[in-house]
């Protein structure tokens, strides 16, 4: 995918750029977590990348998703009573913003500007 292995600092300017609020994922983390925690859990947080970067791909589990429903309502009957919401653990989300940081530097060299809108 790249030839050349992710830095140190593309990793953590894709951890600081996600939101850090969101709700605990399948992992137990959320980004503000890892952000508090990065000179402790840097290393390992690497190994996992350049994993990715030398096998491209990821351990299955990583990409699971849970729903969960969320009560609209005091006493919810049906299902529009409820709001879903994906919890999705925090590997795989600064995973996907560092991908796509990386593909922004192209995209306007691979795809045209009118070709955009659905990117």
């Amino acid at each position: 995918m790249y030839e050349v292995e992710f830095s140190r600092e593309e990793v953590w300017e894709a951890v600081k750029c996600c939101d850090g609020n969101k709700t605990l994922g399948l992992d137990g983390m959320n980004l503000n977590f890892i952000r508090h925690n990065w000179k402790v859990i840097q290393d390992d947080f690497m190994n996992f990348m350049l994993e990715f970067h030398k096998d491209n791909s990821i351990v299955k589990e990583l990409n699971n998703t849970f729903l969960a429903l969320i009560s609209k309502c005091a006493k919810p009957e049906t299902v529009k009573d409820f709001c879903p919401i994906s919890l999705v653990g925090s590997l795989y989300k600064v995973l996907s913003k560092f991908l796509a940081n990386k593909y922004k530097k192209v995209m306007n060299s691979v795809i045209r500007e009118s070709q955009m809108a659905f990117v």
